[in-house]
């Protein structure tokens, strides 16, 4: 395969053609800012599962201009580079390289809770302070940053590099995308200066220019710079493709020895952060654009976690290397998987961003969804029972089948009882659109993964509390699930369906169809509709602007939205269906009623724990625990967790 041949970045050989793409590790560091044994061990499992190229988090090479940035890691500090000393060669010992991304700072999307009360944050130019999660016009403006502090942060691009490279980093990739300081410098939008800085589109290359020749100075001409930008921000006055070819022919000359290629900025952040409904490679026709013009070796970036798809990249000559970043969250194993022939053993990555970014927003360390062992392999690493015990779980969801996987990894000898023909649960609804795809391999993954692990599965097994009494496990885990609550209505006829039976199959009456509900199943259920040809208008007792809510990333929340403006659903706010007629729809919208134009209703309401055997068996001494969607319904991310940690504190 092509992606496991090595590759050369400049003076350096890889050993495969995997680069781990930076992504914030926050909640991973010493509180001083150091990277401790936690911060090692992140990265030390991907470099033990087969990555060629490890890029760390961003490094600020100065904490000058950006106060909070004293917190975190400072190349100046030898205490500090002392344990990107170790880091090095812990990633070493497997045959990984080091990557250190080094960043100007964010500049104008500085987050709004960091900045310091009366500090003005910091841009290219004076420009209005950024954030994608806070009202437009609340923030304050930021001041232009000085020609002088512009040269004295350049400069230290150089001293950074030269200490990264003394301590055994094999390379540095400049953060020169997503809108951050960097890129504000490169764009005509955000840079208006009139100093050497800013002007034309050459001069505003000046900085970038400048920070390249100090670590050329500094750290050597033959230590290799990877450059990190966007050749389009998809964004109404920022940069166009036109313009990122350009920088690429630029960047060329100015000596970096490869370019990683993204798009997009903190305005159209689902972009550089692509969403579960982005499809696969989502950026790679851009690297193939650079590659088209540059003899740089190019790295592509962006859902490319598929192995086929990822190997297409390179066979393809659209990319040189190709660069992971989530996907190695959810499995670091991902390489040494791919060069076995075991790619049905890859856990895949939902694009749901709670269990990294979602994490690092509210304060806890960098995780995934589906492998809470990330970001915690020291302190939640399984251990094995001191003598055999067995364990029932009883639900076949993603909350049993963790609990099941935990179980076997333990030393438990595990039965697992589902209720209907196949396991999964609710995790088959929710795979139904075809943009919810990455849902689908997850029920492989975990089908196949309980069947290796030789779990006892017995399905159409819907179990009573004397059932599980009488089976006598030494610990039962109820994963038995929610289900949806019944429709509002009295007219119970073929017209009126869940969300849940037409996600399982079933198919609305009529061609236009109103979505009762606008939460997410709702939302994604309107979409699946409309990709079915139905004409479909969605009523919610919310706001237009609140639809979907429940989501909690931003990102995927923006592209679900701009998927349901591009699918022209029409969307009621502040309505409630109240009955059916031989010809549609009466609802209460505002007070008044309203009639809609509808041959039958799906009804997208809240879920209801499945809960009767929970709370038959609540008196079992504590040899019993409920987990999941059976104590409360919530994301995929909470049922996982939870299995894994039930089972995992078990004595």
């Amino acid at each position: 395969m092509m992606i496991l041949k090595p590759g050369r970045i400049g003076t350096m050989e890889v050993k495969n053609r995997v680069v781990m793409a930076a992504m914030g590790a926050h909640g991973l560091h010493e509180p001083d800012g150091s990277w401790g044994e936690r911060y090692r061990a992140y990265y030390k499992a991907k470099a033990a599962g087969g990555v060629g190229l490890i890029t760390t988090e961003a490094t600020f090479v100065s904490q000058a201009l950006e106060p909070f940035s004293k917190d975190l890691f400072n190349p100046a500090s030898d205490k500090h580079l002392d344990t990107m000393r170790l880091l090095a060669d812990a990633l070493h010992s497997h045959g990984c390289k080091l990557s250190i991304q080094l960043t100007a700072g964010f500049g104008r999307v500085v987050p709004p809770p960091v900045v310091p009360e009366g500090v003005k944050p910091v841009s290219a130019s004076e420009n209005k302070h950024y954030s994608p999660v806070m009202p437009d016009g609340i923030l304050p403006m930021c001041r232009e940053i000085t020609t002088d502090e512009a040269a004295a942060l350049a400069r230290s691009f150089g001293f950074a590099a030269k200490r990264c490279r003394e301590v055994g980093a094999d390379c540095v990739e400049l953060h020169g995308h997503e809108g951050y300081l960097l890129d504000q410098f490169m764009t005509g939008l955000w840079n208006r200066r009139t100093d050497r800085y800013g002007g034309s589109k050459e001069k505003r290359l000046t900085f970038a220019r400048e920070a390249i020749a100090a670590i050329q100075q500094e750290a050597g001409a033959d230590f290799p710079i990877i450059y990190r930008y966007g050749i389009t921000h998809y964004l109404e006055g920022g940069r166009e493709e036109e313009e990122g070819l350009w920088i690429a022919v630029e960047l060329e000359k100015m000596g970096v020895a490869a370019l990683h290629v993204d798009a997009g900025c903190y305005e159209t952040h689902w972009w550089p952060h692509p969403p579960m409904y982005a499809p696969p490679a989502t950026m790679v026709d851009l690297a193939e654009k650079v590659k088209k013009i540059s003899t740089l070796p190019i790295i592509a970036v962006g859902r490319l976690q598929y192995p086929e798809a990822a190997e297409k990249t390179l066979t393809d000559g659209k990319a040189d290397f190709v660069a992971l970043g989530r996907g190695l969250l959810s499995d670091p194993e991902w390489v040494n998987k791919v060069a076995s022939g075991r790619t049905d053993e890859i856990c895949p990555c939902l694009g749901c961003h709670e269990g990294c970014k979602w994490q690092m927003i509210v304060g806890q360390p960098t995780s995934c969804s589906l492998n809470p062992t990330c970001g915690h392999e020291i302190e939640w690493a399984l251990t094995p029972l001191k003598q055999k015990r067995s364990l029932l779980v009883v639900g076949g969801g993603p909350a049993g089948m963790e609990a099941a996987r935990v179980g076997a990894e333990r030393g438990f000898d595990v039965t697992l009882w589902e209720a209907t023909d196949r396991l999964g649960g609710n995790l088959w609804p929710a795979g139904k659109p075809d943009f919810k795809h990455d849902i689908l391999d997850y029920i492989e993954y975990l089908t196949k993964r309980t069947h290796r692990l030789q779990i006892s599965v017995e399905l159409h097994k819907r179990a009573t509390a004397e059932d599980v009494q009488s089976f006598g496990a030494d610990y039962v885990v109820l994963a038995t699930g929610a289900v949806m609550v019944a429709p509002p209505f009295e007219d119970k006829t073929e017209r009126v369906l869940t969300a849940i039976q037409v996600l399982s199959g079933m198919e609305p009456q009529g061609q236009k169809v109103l979505v009762m509900g606008g939460g997410i199943m709702g939302t994604e259920t309107a979409l699946y509709l409309t990709r079915m040809g139905k004409q479909v208008t969605i009523s919610t007792r919310r706001d237009a602007d609140d639809l979907a809510m429940e989501l909690f990333d931003h990102n995927n929340h923006a592209m679900l939205m701009n998927m349901v403006q591009d699918a022209k659903i029409d969307v009621l706010p502040n309505t409630v269906p109240l009955r059916l007629n031989h010809d549609g729809v009466v609802a209460e919208q505002d007070g008044s009623e309203k009639k809609i134009q509808a041959d039958s209703i799906v009804f997208a309401g809240p879920l209801q724990s499945l809960n009767d055997l929970s709370k038959a068996l609540e008196n079992s001494s504590g040899t019993v625990f409920s987990i999941g969607d059976c104590v409360k319904p919530d994301r995929i991310m909470d049922a996982v967790w939870s299995g894994f940690k039930t089972v995992r504190e078990i004595e």
